[in-house]
């Protein structure tokens, strides 16, 4: 078992706050010694120079292409040659992997990497593990979301080690099939009861500073979309400030069949319990320890 660190103090943002910068809580944690250099690593931070996005691509033959283009001229147009884009194809069985190798070769900012097998969650950890730049974010090869969160997290990182994009702020424009919103605000109050957050959407895109992003993702263990969820319990128990800023998001009709929506529900809530299961364990054995040390 690694030496944990005393119980300490930390003023933090309030989860789901998003208007109002002055209103603070505070926080009593207890944490492993990894997690304290993580959040040593928060008090010495600067501008950020150069951004990564990370774009993980399973059979995505249609798209890829096409995005990458869309992606790359508004990152050039934003940053010249500062940034980076990071295909992760992951056991794609189409032309995907051919259509990666044939962009890296085009683009000097761009680098390509290939996982064997289909995996979101390990996608998204590779990616965000590969990033050279100040800053990383994830972005779907369907361009679902709006761009414009890449240049504003990139603003805000130099306050906040962490920004988040969220659908159901007033002034986020959500065009989605209803069922899809349904799930997605069910799934977001289911996560925010277990663990007792406040959040305002916890499957959405997410911004950090990239030596805090490497961190954060190394303490995940979801193959699946369920990273995003252990990653927002993350800063929970961190207490890492963040932000959340408004998104919008298009998705004109449901992408995936509803069977498939159904069987990840399911696998999503019990990985959600599960989850819940270690982390009190783990709490647990923290405050053992903190007995034994004291």
């Amino acid at each position: 078992m690694k030496k944990t660190q005393k119980l300490f103090n930390l003023w933090s943002r309030p989860a789901g706050s998003i208007d109002n910068l002055n209103r603070y809580q505070f926080v009593e944690i207890y944490l492993p010694m990894p997690l304290q250099k993580l959040l040593d690593k928060v008090l010495s931070m600067q501008k950020i120079q150069a951004v990564s996005i990370v774009i993980p691509a399973y059979n995505e033959e249609k798209k890829l292409s096409s995005s990458i283009n869309i992606i790359y001229n508004y990152l050039a147009k934003l940053f010249g040659r500062n940034f980076e884009i990071i295909i992760v194809e992951n056991g794609s069985t189409d032309r995907t992997a051919a259509i990666a190798k044939e962009l890296e070769s085009e683009y000097m900012n761009i680098k390509a990497f290939f996982l064997p097998f289909p995996s979101y969650g390990e996608a998204y950890r590779y990616g965000i593990l590969q990033s050279k730049n100040d800053m990383v974010t994830l972005y779907p090869v369907d361009l679902a979301f709006s761009l414009d969160f890449i240049e504003r997290s990139y603003r805000l990182l130099e306050k906040y080690p962490v920004v988040l994009g969220v659908r159901f702020h007033q002034k986020s424009k959500v065009n989605r099939p209803f069922l899809r919103i349904l799930i997605s605000k069910v799934h977001t109050k289911i996560v925010n009861t277990v663990f007792d957050t406040k959040y305002n959407d916890v499957n959405c895109l997410k911004a950090f500073r990239t030596n805090i992003g490497k961190r954060l993702v190394k303490f995940t263990k979801s193959k699946g979309p369920f990273i995003e969820v252990e990653l927002v319990c993350l800063l929970k128990a961190t207490g890492l400030k963040f932000y959340e800023i408004p998104l919008n998001h298009i998705e004109e009709k449901i992408a995936r069949h509803p069977l498939y929506i159904v069987r990840s529900i399911l696998k999503d809530i019990i990985e959600l319990f599960e989850y819940k299961f270690r982390f009190s364990i783990q709490k647990r054995v923290y405050k053992i320890l903190k007995q034994i040390n004291d």
